[in-house]
């Protein structure tokens, strides 16, 4: 006959092997949404820059229609419109 330390023990080692599965699965949740928001900050922080960029060249655009002295004329004497 078992005795109840054999039960005991059984019950401890299932547990663990329980815990361990457990911790195990919530690991690899976690290095996925640590991927995924690694991936989603970069996508972010991309877009933010061109947004950033195509500010910054609209604010130099303005300023060069603000100017009273600003010509369309090109240094190399195109127009900026022209086509090569």
């Amino acid at each position: 006959m078992i005795g109840p330390i054999v039960w005991s023990i059984v019950a401890v080692v299932v547990a663990l092997v329980v815990l361990v599965l457990l911790v195990g699965g919530t690991l690899r949740a976690l290095r996925r949404t640590s991927a995924v928001s690694g991936a989603f900050g970069a996508f972010v922080t991309d877009r933010v820059g061109l947004l950033r960029a195509r500010t910054a060249a609209l604010g130099v655009r303005m300023e060069q229609r603000r100017a009273p002295d600003s010509s369309p004329v090109q240094s190399d004497g195109r127009t900026e419109g022209a086509l090569p």
